[in-house]
């Protein structure tokens, strides 16, 4: 019944409204039917901005019209900020920056442009701009003549600077994730501004690493900075042992690596070919799927060539047509990592003697952090740890890392 009371005219006006305020285009809203505008983004605007940035406008105003364009004039609340002049093509480039500041925090700005042709019609259309509050500035600057290598006889003793806008709460450092709780530092005699001493006296069991370090800096308002380095861990003494670290040995299905190990000169081999390079292999990994795990074995174990590298899944590289099989012998003891570190060549050949139990041709499960001792066709001692496995899958792979006798 009150649709009856509106005019037809009035009708088809808020129609024209509505198209417009649904389409989401650079046009500018059309006053009339005799002049329009559109407005092109040449670096797109923002939707959401910090108190420490600056608002970029670079727009180019164009007209389909035969009006001629006059002036673009961009304000906020009502103030003008910056005006344009129409070229000799009829087109007008604004460009203008707008520096924030910490007032306009938690605000919508909504700025303004009007753009005005040559017989006084004018278009406008906004754009709005949150302001959100930045993080503080926190600053860590590690000395450029800071060691990236050290001996592990030797210590690394350097400062690194750091500035805060706000107080600083804690300093911290992390070794391989873990703090240093030695180098934690909550006292500071200017609360903005610190020379933060760092020292590291590596272990035994750092030697031939990379050890990775995080310096974390928190304010008192909670904003956090952390900066990461590295110092490579070089051995003082000649090793009596070869170790190899972080190599990953594929299962059975593995497309990334290979199953084969050569433990005299850290190489691992692909199913394909292996068969010419048999007498250089000394451990071959699988998984079950019976026991859902990874095992470790020596080439001799029958089950291995029996049911895991068949020649129906290899052909010419089954284990059945190799010319050579070494024996390993392997044994599975209770060690940390720490142990596994300080072992020398010595303390290998006696973790395998030493250990309880016969040695046998498989490892058995393996699990992350599980270590096995093994001796093999060459009489050489070795000892292996689980880093980690990719996945629990014929697919999958290992990672270890490995100590030979030389």
């Amino acid at each position: 019944m009150m649709m009856k009371n509106i005019p037809l005219k009035l009708l088809f006006f808020i129609a024209v409204l509505t198209l417009v305020a649904c389409k989401k285009e650079d046009n500018l809203v059309v006053q009339n039917d005799a002049f329009s505008a559109k407005v092109t983004q040449n670096v797109t605007l923002p939707l959401t901005v910090t108190s420490k940035d600056q608002i970029e406008f670079d727009l180019l105003i164009t007209t389909d019209s035969t009006s001629t364009l006059k002036t673009a004039v961009l304000h906020l609340d009502e103030n003008e900020l910056h005006t344009a002049s129409a070229s000799a093509d009829n087109k007008i480039a604004v460009q203008y920056t707008y520096a924030l500041d910490k007032d306009e925090v938690g605000k919508s700005l909504i700025f303004r442009l009007v753009v005005a042709d040559e017989e006084g019609r004018s278009v406008s259309k906004d754009f709005t701009i949150y302001v959100q509050l930045a993080p503080a500035d926190i600053r860590i600057t590690i000395p450029e003549d800071a060691p990236a290598e050290i001996l592990d006889n030797e210590t690394a003793d350097f400062n690194i600077a750091v500035t805060s806008e706000n107080d600083i709460k804690y300093i911290k450092t992390f070794a391989d994730g873990n703090e240093i709780t030695s180098l934690t530092k909550e006292t500071f005699t200017d609360p903005k501004e610190d020379s933060y001493r760092f020292t590291y006296q590596p272990t035994a069991a750092d030697a031939d690493k990379t050890i990775p370090f995080l310096i974390e800096v928190m304010d008192v308002m909670g904003n956090t900075v952390r900066k990461d380095f590295a110092l490579n861990i070089k051995r003082s003494q000649t090793a009596d042992f070869t170790a190899y670290f972080d190599v990953n040995l594929g299962a059975q299905r593995s497309t990334a690596h290979g199953p084969f190990f050569n433990a005299a000169n850290g190489e691992v081999y692909a199913t394909t070919g292996s068969a010419s390079k048999s007498g250089d292999i000394d451990l071959i990994v699988f998984y079950s799927g019976s026991s859902r795990a990874y095992n470790i074995t020596s080439p001799t174990l029958a089950s291995v060539s029996e049911f895991i590298y068949t020649a129906a899944a290899y052909g010419d590289d089954a284990m059945i047509n190799w010319p050579t099989r070494n024996q390993t012998l392997i044994k599975k003891i209770p060690i940390s990592r720490e142990d596994f570190d300080l072992a020398a060549a010595s303390d290998i050949a006696s973790l395998y003697t030493g250990a309880a139990g016969a040695a046998e041709e498989s490892s058995g499960g393996l699990a992350d952090n599980n270590v096995i001792v093994f001796k093999t066709a060459d009489n050489k001692y070795g000892l292996l740890y689980v880093k980690s496995r990719s996945a629990n899958a014929n697919t999958g792979h290992l990672t270890v890392d490995i100590k030979m006798q030389k």
